[in-house]
C-alpha cells in the first residue's frame, strides 16, 4: 500500500545524468580484499552512446525504490545495492540505454554511475565525483559485472588504466583523441562474471594484458590502442567466429579491428564499418565522462 501524504507535503525532485558506454580493448584483472584497490589495468574508449538515468524523488507515491529500463521493470543487483547504500528513501529510477546489454559496452557500470549521480543531485547529498565513482565501482566489483568500466566512464575519452581501482588508489591517463567515430557490431550476449571466474582464461588475459599495457604506455596513441587491442584479441582467444570474421573483413579494407572485452562485439575507428551486420552502429568518442543532463 502506498503511503498517503497531503499534496502540500510532497517533495518531488527529478534529476537526470548521462554516463558514456565504454569499450575495453585489453585488460588485466586485479582482485583484492578491498574494492577500492580492486579493478583492472588496461585501456578502453568511451562513447557518446551510453546510459541516461532519470531519478525521481517522490516519497508520497512509492514505498520502495523501483528501477525500469525503457519503461519496463529492470532487475540489477549491483545497481540496487548501490542505491540502497546511498539512501533508504524510495526512488523511481528510469534507465534509457543506447547500447546493448552484455555486449562489452560497460552498460552495467554506466547505469550505476549515471543513477548515482542523478540520485545524488535529487537528494541534495553533495557527494563528490570521486565518492560517487567509488560507490559505483564497489558495486561492480562485488557482483563481478565489471572491473575497469566505472573509472573510465567517470573520466571520458580514451582511458589508460595504469593502476587498478579508483582514486585515491586507482590512476588513469587520457590518451589524446578527437571526437572520432567508432563503429561496432554486436552478435550475442556474454557473461562477464563467467569469464572472470575461469582460471585458465584469467591467466591468458593477465599475460597478454600486461604486455599490451607496457607497449601502449611506451607509445600512447589511438592508433596504438587499436593495434594492442587487436593483439590482445588474438592472444586471449575469446573471440567468436562472428567477431573473427568481422575483424578480418575490416582488415581486408585496411582497418584495424578488435573484440570489445568482454563481449561478442567487434569495434574499430571509423564510420559505418560494420553496417552489413544486423546489430551494428557508430558512436563518437565521448571526451567528458559522466555528467548531469537537462
Amino acid at each position: 500500500m502506498n503511503r498517503k501524504t497531503p499534496d502540500s507535503w510532497i517533495d518531488m525532485t527529478r534529476r537526470r545524468a548521462f554516463a558514456p558506454s565504454h569499450i575495453t580493448g585489453f585488460f588485466v584483472p586485479v582482485i583484492r580484499e578491498r574494492a577500492l584497490e580492486s579493478g583492472s589495468l588496461g585501456a578502453g574508449i568511451c562513447l557518446n552512446d551510453g546510459v541516461v538515468a532519470e531519478v525521481v524523488r517522490d516519497a508520497a507515491s512509492i514505498d520502495e525504490t523501483r528501477v525500469t529500463l525503457s519503461g519496463e521493470p529492470f532487475h540489477s543487483p549491483p545497481l540496487s545495492d548501490a542505491l540502497l547504500e546511498l539512501t533508504s528513501e524510495p526512488l523511481q529510477v528510469d534507465l534509457h540505454l543506447d547500447v546493448p546489454l552484455g555486449a562489452g559496452f560497460g552498460a552495467s557500470g554506466a547505469a550505476i554511475l549515471a543513477a548515482l549521480h542523478a540520485a545524488n543531485d535529487a537528494l541534495g547529498l553533495n557527494l563528490s565525483h570521486n565518492e560517487i565513482t567509488l560507490r559505483a565501482h564497489r558495486a561492480e566489483v562485488a557482483w563481478r559485472t565489471g572491473l575497469g568500466d566505472v573509472i573510465a566512464q567517470a573520466t571520458g575519452g580514451v582511458v589508460l588504466r595504469i593502476r587498478e581501482g579508483v582514486p585515491p588508489h586507482g590512476r588513469v591517463l587520457q590518451i589524446p583523441a578527437e571526437s572520432l567515430p567508432v563503429s561496432w557490431a554486436f552478435f550475442q550476449e556474454i557473461s562477464t562474471a563467467a569469464v572472470l571466474e575461469d582460471a585458465d582464461a584469467q591467466k591468458r588475459i593477465s599475460l597478454a594484458g600486461r604486455s599490451c599495457l607496457k607497449r601502449l604506455i611506451e607509445r600512447p596513441s589511438l592508433e596504438n590502442f587499436m593495434i594492442e587491442s587487436r593483439r590482445f584479441t588474438c592472444e586471449v582467444n575469446l573471440a567468436s567466429e562472428s567477431v573473427i570474421d568481422a575483424i578480418e573483413s575490416a582488415e581486408a579494407r585496411g582497418v584495424v579491428a578488435a573484440q570489445a572485452m568482454l563481449g561478442d562485439t567487434v569495434f574499430a575507428i571509423g564510420e559505418n564499418l560494420f553496417s552489413e551486420y544486423e546489430n551494428s552502429g557508430t558512436s563518437l568518442i565521448d571526451e567528458r565522462g559522466v555528467r548531469g543532463v537537462p
